[in-house]
């Protein structure tokens, strides 16, 4: 039996995370965490929750 590698991704374990925890732990203000719970809905993949850099507010 060969691995097909284009599913490999499909096949391994997936690190699921509370969005409210994931914020709490990485000190993430209110706005952000309710941003990623727009995106994501109350629990995500970690590295849905660390693909974007967080957005700050521009002073212009």
């Amino acid at each position: 039996m060969s691995i097909d590698l284009k599913r490999i991704d499909e096949t391994r374990l997936r690190e699921i995370w509370s969005v409210h925890e994931f914020a709490r732990q990485c000190r993430q203000g209110k706005m952000e965490e309710s941003r990623l719970k727009m995106l994501h809905g109350p629990f995500a993949e970690m590295h849905e929750l660390t693909a974007g850099p967080e957005r700050k507010a521009s002073v212009w």
